[in-house]
């Protein structure tokens, strides 16, 4: 295996452009001060960024799918111990990939 200098580029050109993505951020918000709707908006944003990242997969496995996130949305509940909502939802998606 070799080292090629445009794959290098390349790799170091995407971490250059995240890192000033994402400083860039910091500055902006360090240098001007949003208004507050904009505030609000961006605390209440993780939540719809992880749904539009799962929506698609629990999509895919269909009913299995939406039935183990029930069940690991109800593990966390009662539990309140994460390790334990992903080991429930592993095993929920096993177990009714065997079933379904």
């Amino acid at each position: 295996m070799t080292l090629r200098l445009d794959v290098l580029l390349a790799i170091l050109g995407m971490a250059l452009a995240t890192y000033l993505c994402r400083a860039g951020g910091y500055a902006l918000f360090r240098a001007l001060r949003p208004p507050r709707f904009i505030e609000v908006t961006l605390q209440h944003l993780p939540g719809p960024i992880f749904i539009a990242y799962v929506a698609p997969a629990l999509a895919m496995q269909g009913a299995k799918g939406f039935l183990a996130a029930a069940l690991v949305v109800a593990a966390q509940a009662v539990t309140g111990n994460l390790a334990a909502a992903i080991a429930v939802g592993v095993a929920a998606i096993w177990g009714l990939g065997m079933v379904m």
